[in-house]
């Protein structure tokens, strides 16, 4: 039976990449888009499951996990990836519905799905990668430095106090190569090295000497 891999921001060029080289693989992946309510979207591909998914509802991202393990059983892997809040104001002319809204599409729904899927993964001996992608588009706002600064930080303590069951490591990209770095995080997935366990990967903005990669135990 071939692996069920979650996969968060398929809406960003990263996700859509990781998805489509999962699929290719033979993976089944199931990927949550944003909606109101939750329920299944028709695919034409019987290996990709596409779940509505409420990033301001707990209950919804409850909903995401059961139904996964209800179709499908199990879940083997979790790439979720951080995305930069949608339309955020500037700080100075931001009000508090504004702030609630980053908060709750960027910070409170990661947390969240993590916490719903951390059982299955554990009972599995499956994986999970933090994946912040590259970031351009010129200098980030108050508010999205804020839904990033608390993606990282929460991303470092679960990889720091992940389980022995679960292999858990966070993925940077610095380079706008998304393929390149699409094809090493499914690569370095497989391989599962001592080294990168509870640690961070960075793909870097141009090929390191003697084809060596970067691997840090703290992004910060």
């Amino acid at each position: 039976m071939s692996d069920v891999v979650l996969v968060t921001g398929s809406e960003t060029l990263t996700g859509r990449k990781l998805i489509e080289k999962l699929l290719a693989q033979g993976c089944h992946v199931v990927a949550p888009v944003a909606g109101k309510e939750t329920n299944t979207a028709e695919t034409a591909n019987p290996n990709l499951t596409v779940l509505t998914w409420n990033r301001s509802s707990w209950f919804s991202t409850k909903a995401i996990v059961r139904e996964t393990f209800r179709k499908l059983g199990d879940v083997n892997a979790a790439w979720i990836l951080y995305q930069r809040p949608s339309n955020a104001p500037n700080f100075a002319n931001a009000g508090g519905s504004d702030i609630e809204n980053v908060l709750e599409q960027s910070v409170k729904s990661n947390i969240a799905l993590v916490r719903e899927v951390l059982p299955l993964l554990e009972s599995s001996g499956g994986f999970l990668g933090m994946v912040v992608p590259h970031r351009g588009g010129g200098t980030p706002g108050a508010l999205e430095e804020l839904s990033y600064g608390a993606f990282v930080a929460f991303a470092e303590s679960l990889i720091r106090d992940s389980t022995f069951s679960l292999w858990c490591a966070g993925f940077v990209c610095k380079s706008p190569d998304a393929d390149g770095f699409t094809t090493n995080l499914i690569r370095l997935e497989a391989e599962r090295s001592k080294k990168l366990r509870g640690s961070w990967y960075r793909y870097p903005e141009s090929r390191w000497p003697f084809g060596g990669s970067s691997i840090t135990k703290s992004m910060l």
